[in-house]
């Protein structure tokens, strides 16, 4: 993907495809392949997708603040949309394809294995893009330009970030 591929049909299909894979892929093994882990010092099933529902629990309440403000003070544009060099790297950091281990901040870090549920933890994750996805069908809708509107960023909050990076 290139830097300025970011569209709101892209990242509404990115968050309708996540709920997807997350729902067959959790559905599609037991409950013990779910919580198993691949090695000691990986995350199993479960705790990958309960990291993307503490992050997403993060990043959504900072959305929504930033879209706030008076409807003719949301600056309005097209799309595409490019993250900064900054959110363009940490992404690049973060992404799975990283083959470096990348330490979790607390507020992402997931239950332990044994504390998660398996319908509780997809049911949640279902709900968070949901969240997500009726946020950027109102951006499009609206024309609102990702790229301007600012809001902070969740973990270092003196920290402003667009909403592209946000997603």
């Amino acid at each position: 993907m290139k830097n300025s591929d970011y569209t709101y049909d892209y990242l509404l299909d990115a968050f309708q495809q996540a709920k997807q894979t997350a729902q067959e892929l959790t559905e599609s093994v037991s409950a013990e392949i779910f919580l198993r882990k691949p090695a000691e010092d990986k995350w199993c099933m479960g705790e990958i997708l309960d990291h993307l529902v503490q992050a997403g629990n993060e990043y959504l309440p900072q959305i929504e603040k930033g879209l706030k403000k008076p409807d003719e003070q949301l600056p309005k544009g097209g799309e595409p949309f490019t993250p900064n060099f900054f959110f363009r790297c940490f992404i690049k950091i973060v992404s799975p394809e990283y083959q470096r281990g990348v330490p979790t901040v607390k507020p992402f870090e997931p239950k332990k294995a044994v504390e998660i549920d398996r319908k509780e933890v997809l049911a949640n994750f279902l709900t968070l893009q949901d969240n997500f996805i009726k946020i950027l069908k109102r951006a499009k809708l609206e024309q609102l330009h990702l790229d301007r509107i600012k809001t902070r960023n969740p973990v270092v909050k003196l920290v402003p970030m667009s909403l592209t990076a946000c997603f």
